[in-house]
């Protein structure tokens, strides 16, 4: 096998993807927000890989037959390890945030710790639960870290970064629609992959609403508003094109990317003057 698809794929299926792309996010709402905090970018790094890989092992003998899951058997030790060393350097970390922070990380932890034994069978909560552990993680715990008062400015924050999340996890489920139960009663089982895509859709317009209204209460820069016009316009593309038939690394490495697209348009307009 080549060697560039063993790195890829070790990236993507180890979850660091995942961990980047979460900080990415995290840098994005620093970017945005004008206020920075490299030790909440450190903690959402291990946290996610962390949790990821927690959830990835407890399901492991759930899942059925598929390269990914032959992947992961090979290299449990590996999977073992980051989930040990991450621990350790979230908990680092964690000790020294303030009060607020810690139980909005804790809330975070149950459900995530929660989210493999059941709370995934909830129907359609599924999605509405990575979105809301996401936005903590990416959004909340940083307001809290820095002592921003949380006002209907960083409500507004918050809200499109549910909602982004929401959209971009819905192609997710659309791939999953042979794999997971009928229980589960995810969106695209609900309401079929056509209509699926529409409600992810829908979502990037209200968070394309949310942000031009941030943008005329001056809160948001035409160099931002612009880059997020162009992350939104090329998430809704791979969106559109995602389809449960599309192999697994469209879904892991294009849609999940979309968090780093976002960090990495909106850093570069940041050096334009």
């Amino acid at each position: 096998m080549n060697i560039v698809l063993r790195v890829i794929q070790f990236i993507v299926y180890s979850n660091i993807l995942v961990a980047i792309c979460a900080v990415c996010l995290s840098m994005s709402s620093q970017i945005m927000i004008e206020s920075y905090n490299n030790s909440i970018n450190y903690f959402v790094f291990f946290s996610t890989l962390s949790a990821y890989n927690f959830q990835r092992i407890i399901r492991l003998k759930k899942e059925e037959e598929n390269h990914k899951l032959r992947w992961l058997f090979k290299y449990k030790k590996i999977i073992y390890f980051f989930i040990s060393l991450c621990l350790i350097m979230s908990l680092y970390f964690f000790i020294n945030f303030n009060l607020k922070s810690q139980i909005s990380i804790f809330i975070a932890s149950i459900i995530s710790i929660l989210y493999p034994f059941g709370l995934r069978k909830i129907p359609v909560f599924k999605i509405i639960f990575i979105s809301i552990v996401w936005t903590i993680i990416t959004s909340l715990i940083f307001l809290f870290e820095n002592n921003i008062s949380i006002n209907q400015e960083q409500i507004l924050h918050l809200i499109s970064r549910f909602l982004f999340v929401f959209a971009i996890t819905i192609p997710f489920d659309i791939r999953d629609m042979k794999i997971d139960d009928q229980k589960f009663k995810t969106i695209p089982i609900l309401i079929g992959e056509k209509r699926s895509k529409l409600v992810s859709i829908y979502s990037i317009i209200l968070v394309m609403m949310i942000y031009l209204q941030l943008f005329y209460k001056n809160s948001l820069s035409i160099n931002n508003l612009s880059s997020i016009i162009i992350i939104l316009f090329i998430t809704s593309l791979l969106i559109l094109k995602s389809h449960h038939k599309k192999d697994e690394l469209y879904f892991s490495l294009w849609i999940e990317s979309t968090s780093i697209m976002f960090y990495l348009i909106l850093r570069l307009s940041s050096w334009i003057v």
